[in-house]
């Protein structure tokens, strides 16, 4: 009877302990949860050209200011946030010839680009910065200025392969010149700026 008792015992500590390790095991042979996706490198680059136009224009100017218009070169580079977000600085070239000249604007912008679809290329672009004008006619007569202001964008286009190295897009945007007040020969001018729209496309690197 002692014997049958120790054997009794015996089994239902084996059976606790089994019980106790069911648990442990499934936990060790579950799956791992899937990690993120690696973003990749960080480094940001886009390189490309645009058709773009130029006009010119004033609060108190009644002339019809001529559309102008000319190639753009475009260079982004800057810090990649996550996979939806972009972030850095825009050089945006464009000469334009005119009567009295060759105008410059150079702009230097401060820009984001965010994709609200992590799956889908199709982005928005927008920022702030210094604009450098050579050669500005539209606005002041035939004497031309040189002067620094005010430099706003904004855009949107569409990115293929925007999760790989190497990619291609294609946008358009605008950007705003804010010349403000210019002294002429001829007296003050209130509110002189420009806009230039361009259409383009671009090759990206990650």
């Amino acid at each position: 009877m002692e014997s049958l008792a120790r054997y009794r015992i015996a089994g239902l500590c084996c059976a606790w302990l089994l019980l106790a390790l069911v648990p442990s095991t499934a936990l060790a042979q579950a799956a791992p949860p899937p990690s993120p996706a690696p973003l990749g490198s960080r480094l940001w680059l886009v390189v490309g050209g645009a058709s773009a136009t130029l006009r010119g224009d004033c609060q108190t100017c009644e002339e019809d200011f001529p559309y102008r218009h000319g190639a753009a070169v475009l260079a982004n580079i800057g810090y990649r946030v996550n996979e939806r977000m972009d972030a850095g600085l825009e050089v945006f070239w464009l000469p334009i010839d005119s009567e009295s000249g060759n105008i410059n604007a150079t702009h230097f912008n401060a820009v984001a680009q965010f994709r609200p679809w992590s799956s889908q290329g199709f982005f928005l672009k927008g920022g702030a910065g210094i604009v450098f004008v050579r050669n500005w006619v539209d606005a002041t007569g035939p004497d031309p200025f040189n002067q620094k202001s005010l430099s706003v964008v904004i855009g949107a286009g569409w990115a293929f392969r925007p999760n790989k190295r190497f990619g291609l897009q294609v946008f358009g945007s605008q950007h705003a010149i804010a010349l403000g007040d210019l002294q002429t020969s001829t007296g003050d001018i209130n509110d002189v700026m420009g806009n230039v729209w361009s259409v383009g496309a671009a090759l990206t690197f990650r």
